[in-house]
């Protein structure tokens, strides 16, 4: 629906600020100090400050013990703990995979909440949504016995093929940085420790632990530290992993400039930095250099590290610098203090946190002929159709893999909310894409098939369940775990007949994570690699149309596994015509696209996987009430955008998915997201578009774009993206006026803003007022950035007066003579709107 902006009165917004951590009320008990050997011990005296104790306790250590609170350890239940030291009441630190919940931090994975994916969280706009967010990812780790969550990353979406791009908050500094006080201030107001990431510049996955990223000091300030500043001096994050990557020829985690003289310098962070994965490469060089913690083991800062010690390469006075610092963050979190059993999560009120979140961030990019929401009273047919309508899209893979409590599909989410009153035709469209370039093998080409899941490794003994599945597609740190089936020993055995729709050469790809054997006929055909994230083994076959041929895939891991094939060039796919039968029959046509991201691998493509692009343009020629919902982590091109009535961008939506989606699409919910990352027209028009820019050449990533990431790059251009950043469409329509700008900052370099919005609709709805700053031209700055930005929801006719602070950093830039930030003199362009391309107030302030 088209928007206006026109003018109105007002009442005033209040804006909620991240807080640091205090022991709440819904935190576990404090305990009383305890006998033994820590009784009367100055470290556990709760009126001393957690500077105190840590002093007070620091002494007591010796060497060897040191050693080991420096340094995580595996056992059969955690990837990544630091061991108790029960003789001094020292507590182990477990930590767990993030962002998007509680991943699984080890072997066992537990079922906890799946959140949208954080990509999503951003989209919000919203900083208490982000701490709502948070809220959950804390209460779920204290509750499943862990005490640090790995989040939130706050990575600049440099490049849009990042496999990672989904688990981040978009491409904009202040964004992003604003999002992460939110979400810190949630995760840490349970008294879990968060910790932000992949400090600095892990902006791709090809190459990610070898790549050297060439980076100029304005551009590092201003694009890519912003939101790790952010993080430790507003939202006071206890913990900060670095990067695998090289920034500047030095691998991030044992990077002087970036830890000691910027983080630890500077930013003034007074928690403690661990290591991503084996991101460490010297223990001399990562512990003179800030790194404090290394993961997931001792390997250079077990025997090693003592050693050099003693031979005087890495001095106790670092040592100690590095135990403080971890001891000082577990006392300033009542690790000490607070009896930490575990208990169970409650599913309904955070499945509630959830499902509000992903209606908050779900963005509407199209809306011709207000087909969008849906009225049962004129729609009595809808057909529901593509992969992610059947199951529920709960988020990319790799370490923000969560274990849902409950999944709820688009599909039965569309049946329970519209009854009896509309008939829905469901079509599959396409089978589930999970990391391959092409579906999985589609359900009509697999008869009776079977899938037996064994209370072992073996495929021994009576299956605990035997189902008839669609596919062979299944993430499972994703689906919710089988009754009677052992987390972390079982096995599973999918058998049928594979049947061909037409005569011809078919590649069937197995890709697996773990490990997987394909038989065809009896005979081992492929065997899966087994690597991280997927591998894939490929094995072509000639099929007769209409013969079964017996298949068989035996799976014995945790993590992935799909069968897909590529069919014969110009083999018509039935699933696409009974897709179009069922969109002929019915008044309005959803489908579903999407993909699969994850940690570890880059996507080749800006396109849908598979024929999804096809399968659109099919439906939305059958019928031209066609709506898309994008389940993706990024963006996507839309060859077909011209071709649908609407598009729904859901981002992974998941457990909530489909009570989220069908409350958007009915109107039951205002879409209230905007994009926190530009959808542009092609991938040439991205700013790292040359091989020396990404993926990189002989190992070496140029940076040569600057400071202009994401819409910095088509304003400057002047390139007109697909969809801008910011941007979103509502149920409703808005005004924007009055705009108030004072002629020149105040005394302490502060700028605030005010101004009217007002619901000139009939529906109630919620806008986002975004403020971009435009320097003089002397700065030589990018044409315009965001620097604040309010959400408002209005009741239809509702006005309110929204006033935003712009900080005095609005106004200045990363002087690299100087070494600091430095105010620009001269006259600054405030520009309001409701995205970075439709800025119709403005006015201007004067720095002296």
């Amino acid at each position: 629906m088209a928007r206006t902006l026109r003018s109105t009165t007002a009442a005033a917004v209040v804006l909620l600020a991240a807080v640091a951590f205090a022991p709440p009320a819904s935190a576990a008990p404090l305990t009383d100090v305890p006998a033994g050997p820590c009784a009367g011990s100055p470290w556990m005296d709760r009126h001393r400050s957690p500077d105190e104790r840590a002093a007070a306790l620091l002494p007591q250590l010796t060497l060897d013990e040191k050693m080991q609170m420096m340094h995580t350890v595996s056992d059969a239940t955690h990837s990544r703990e630091v061991l108790a030291i029960d003789r001094l009441c020292v507590p182990a630190l477990l930590m767990n995979n993030g962002p998007a919940g509680v991943g699984s931090g080890g072997p066992v994975q537990p079922s906890t909440t799946a959140l949208p994916a954080p990509i999503g969280q951003a989209a919000t706009f919203d900083p208490d949504a982000a701490r709502r967010y948070g809220t959950v990812e804390g209460r779920d780790t204290w509750d499943t016995g862990r005490n640090l969550m790995e989040g939130p990353n706050v990575n600049i979406a440099r490049v849009p093929l990042n496999g990672r791009t989904f688990e981040a908050f978009g491409e904009d500094p202040y964004l992003a940085g604003r999002i992460a006080t939110g979400n810190i201030a949630g995760i840490q107001s349970q008294g879990v420790i968060a910790n932000v990431k992949h400090y600095a510049a892990n902006n791709q996955e090809i190459n990610r632990n070898t790549v050297d990223e060439l980076i100029d000091q304005r551009t590092l300030h201003e694009i890519y530290l912003p939101a790790f500043q952010a993080a430790v001096q507003d939202g006071h994050s206890g913990t900060v992993m670095c990067a695998k990557n090289l920034v500047n020829d030095v691998h991030a985690c044992q990077n002087a400039p970036l830890l000691n003289d910027i983080l630890k310098g500077s930013f003034g962070f007074d928690g403690f930095v661990l290591s991503d994965f084996n991101s460490c490469y010297s223990t001399v060089e990562c512990a003179n250099n800030g790194m404090d913690m290394e993961l997931p083991s001792a390997t250079f800062y077990g025997d090693a590290l003592k050693t050099a010690v003693l031979n005087g390469q890495v001095s106790m006075a670092t040592v100690d610098d590095h135990v403080r610092r971890i001891l000082t963050v577990m006392f300033r979190f009542g690790l000490f203090d607070r009896a930490h059993p575990t208990a169970p999560i409650d599913a309904r009120a955070d499945g509630a946190i959830a499902r509000q979140v992903e209606e908050e961030g779900t963005v509407l990019l199209k809306n011709n002929g207000n087909v969008l929401p849906l009225d049962p009273g004129r729609a009595h047919s809808l057909a529901v159709i593509g992969p992610g309508a059947g199951t529920a899209v709960t988020g990319g893979q790799g370490s923000p893999d969560v274990a849902p409590l409950y999944t709820v599909s688009p599909l039965s989410a569309i049946r329970a909310r519209v009854g009896d009153r509309v008939t829905v035709n469901y079509a599959e469209g396409m089978p589930p894409v999970n990391l391959g370039p092409q579906p999985a093998v589609p359900s009509y080409a697999l008869q009776n098939l079977t899938a037996a899941y064994y209370p072992n490794k073996t495929w021994t003994g009576t299956p605990v369940a035997t189902r008839g599945e669609p596919w062979i597609d299944t993430d499972f740190h994703q689906v919710p775990p089988l009754p009677g089936l052992p987390v972390n020993n079982w096995s599973v055995r999918w058998a049928g007949n594979l049947v061909a729709p037409v005569t011809g050469d078919y590649t069937l790809n197995l890709i697996s994570r773990g490990g997987a054997t394909l038989y065809l006929d009896g005979a081992v055909l492929a065997k899966g690699s087994g690597s991280f994230p997927a591998g894939t083994a490929s094995a072509t076959v000639h099929l007769d149309a209409g013969v079964p041929r017996a298949i068989q895939v035996d799976y014995a891991s945790q993590g992935t596994v799909e069968l897909g094939w590529t069919a014969p060039a110009g083999a018509d796919d039935p699933a696409i015509a009974q897709a179009v039968a069922a969109a002929r029959a019915s008044d309005v046509a959803v489908v579903f696209v999407g993909d699969m991201e994850a940690e570890g691998m880059d996507r080749a493509t800006l396109a849908l996987p598979g024929f999804q692009d096809a399968l659109v343009s099919a439906v939305a020629a059958a019928n031209p009430r066609t709506v898309v919902v994008l389940n993706t982590g990024a963006p996507v091109l839309m060859p077909w955008l011209d071709q649908v009535a609407g598009v729904l961008e859901a981002w992974y939506p998941g457990e909530e998915d489909g009570n989220a989606i069908a409350a958007t699409l009915f109107g039951d919910v205002d879409p209230g997201g905007r994009l926190p990352i530009t959808f542009p027209k092609s991938l040439a028009d991205t700013p790292a578009n040359t091989a020396a820019q990404y993926p990189g050449v002989n190992g070496t990533v140029h940076y040569t774009e600057g400071l202009q990431v994401g819409y910095r790059w088509y304003d400057a251009h002047n390139d007109t993206p697909l969809f801008p950043f910011g941007f979103g469409l509502s149920y409703t329509t808005f005004s924007m006026a009055n705009l108030s700008v004072p002629s020149a900052p105040g005394s302490n370099g502060t700028v605030t803003v005010s101004l009217d919005v007002t619901n000139t609709g009939s529906r109630a709805g919620a806008d986002v007022v975004q403020v971009y700053v435009s320097a003089p031209a002397s700065a030589g700055e990018p044409p315009k950035q965001l620097k604040g930005f309010a959400k408002v929801s209005l009741a239809p006719g509702q006005t309110r007066h929204v006033t935003i602070t712009l900080q005095d950093r609005a106004f200045s830039i990363w002087s690299t003579s100087a070494g600091k930030w430095t105010a620009v003199p001269g006259v600054h362009t405030v520009l309001v709107g409701d995205s970075s391309r439709n800025l119709p107030l403005k006015d201007t302030v004067t720095v002296p």
